[in-house]
């Protein structure tokens, strides 16, 4: 099953158990985004992205820069629990 299937699916059975006023507000903050012009401003697959620090656990600033001195960087994005 290709991989845009599966995820029509899941997202299909997630909105069959929410509130109607609730899916209507989701797909209306979606519609938006993509009526902001944001998806022209994205980094596409091949873009380099730009430079960058973040805290590391200890709360100490790591840039990228140093970290791809060491070798290839991998990030990752996880937007948590809600």
């Amino acid at each position: 099953m290709p991989l845009q299937t599966t995820l029509d699916a899941m997202r299909a059975s997630f909105e069959s158990k929410l509130p109607p006023d609730a899916v209507a507000t989701m797909h209306h903050a979606t519609e938006a985004l993509l009526q902001s012009g944001i998806m022209d401003r994205v980094l596409k697959v091949g873009d380099t992205a730009p430079h960058f620090s973040l805290p590391d656990h200890n709360g100490d600033l790591v840039g990228s820069a140093a970290l791809l001195n060491e070798g290839p960087l991998v990030v990752g994005f996880y937007r948590g629990v809600w």
